[in-house]
């Protein structure tokens, strides 16, 4: 049962993966955004993480989406068109995929696969274990990242203030 519903969630995360590259509307792409963090979340409950489950479902397919949506309406729906296709845009882009590919082939030759201990399955995606690595192990990068996100808003808010002049 679990590897169906993985597979279907899996699946429909991949189709919102390509409807958000192959959508032409901003609001229909950030839809299916919303649909990827929805399945990616029930893949974490697969895990038994529910904690990142809970967290991926708030921040990621609530928040940061009605953030998409907001700038998008606010931008409105006027569309800027570029000068068109370069001549060797598509047998760069080519270049790329073929290049990603083989990168990814090279690197999963060397994978060892091997079943997860019972013991790793009940403390991953807990609360607990969260936190302990958060405040031990990553603390530092932690904090630099409160720290760049304080950077950013004070930026935001320099950028957005009107001149008196």
């Amino acid at each position: 049962m679990a590897i169906a519903v993985f597979i279907v969630f899996g699946l429909l995360a991949i189709a919102g993966g390509v409807g958000v590259i192959t959508f032409h509307q901003p609001i229909r792409s950030v839809l299916s955004l919303v649909v990827v963090m929805l399945s990616l979340s029930v893949l974490f409950l697969l895990l038994s993480a529910q904690f990142v489950f809970v967290v991926q479902i708030i921040v990621y397919a609530g928040a940061v989406m009605v953030l998409f949506l907001f700038v998008i309406a606010l931008l409105g729906p006027a569309r800027e068109t570029g000068p068109g296709r370069l001549r060797f845009q598509t047998g760069l882009s080519s270049l790329f995929v073929l290049a990603f590919f083989g990168l990814l082939y090279a690197m999963l030759q060397g994978v060892q696969y091997r079943q997860p201990d019972h013991t790793d399955l009940n403390v991953f995606g807990t609360v607990q274990s969260i936190a302990v690595g958060l405040f031990t192990t990553y603390l530092y990068p932690f904090e630099l990242t409160s720290v760049l996100l304080l950077v950013a808003a004070i930026g935001a808010i320099y950028l957005s203030r009107r001149d008196e002049s």
